[in-house]
């Protein structure tokens, strides 16, 4: 925290993010055991329709084996992966509108899943994706903060493109040519 642009946004962080981070934590931190007791309830329902299907045996009732496999693999899958987009989203919610204001003047657009930060003529897309969590233990707050000052870093170090766009965009017909000599 060495940079004086980072250290003048923390009362920012402290005020303005810091409390939407903790109630997004609390929700993440009770859902890790919510999706265990949804696995654990499904196991139990599994083994009490297996053991009924061993003492009925009635061959029909084998065929609900493969619904309850797929959805067991769905559980399973959700509780390996990572959380997902809409984590990621609530922070971009939360953390980037008051980052955008106090680099001056920012404004963040998310297009085609890529974050693009405009100011005037200035266009930068961080090359990492933002707020990305690893997995369902690791604490938000120091990604965001790992997040913010890599953003911080890039939004102050941008710079104006070294050729203007020219009016009209690069549309086929319409595109800019470069002066060339010749003998």
């Amino acid at each position: 925290m060495t940079d004086p642009t980072e250290t003048d946004f923390n009362p920012v962080f402290a005020t303005e993010i810091v409390p939407r981070l903790d109630m997004l934590e609390q929700a993440r931190r009770h859902e890790l055991p919510r999706l265990r007791r949804r696995a654990t309830a499904f196991a139990a329902l599994t083994v009490a329709w297996l053991a009924a299907l061993l003492t009925i045996s009635i061959p029909l009732l084998w065929l609900t084996i493969v619904p309850l496999g797929a959805i067991g693999l769905f559980i399973v899958l959700q509780l390996r992966a990572p959380p997902g987009r809409d984590y990621a989203q609530a922070l971009r919610a939360i953390v980037l509108p008051p980052l955008c204001a106090f680099a001056g003047g920012w404004r963040h657009e998310w297009l085609d899943n890529r974050d693009i930060f405009r100011k005037g003529d200035l266009r930068v897309e961080p090359d990492w994706p933002l707020f990305s969590l690893p997995d369902w233990r690791t604490p938000i707050p120091p990604i965001v903060r790992t997040d913010i000052s890599r953003l911080l870093a890039l939004l102050a170090s941008a710079q104006p493109p070294a050729y203007p766009v020219p009016p009209g965009g690069s549309k086929p017909g319409n595109s800019h040519k470069e002066p060339q000599v010749t003998k």
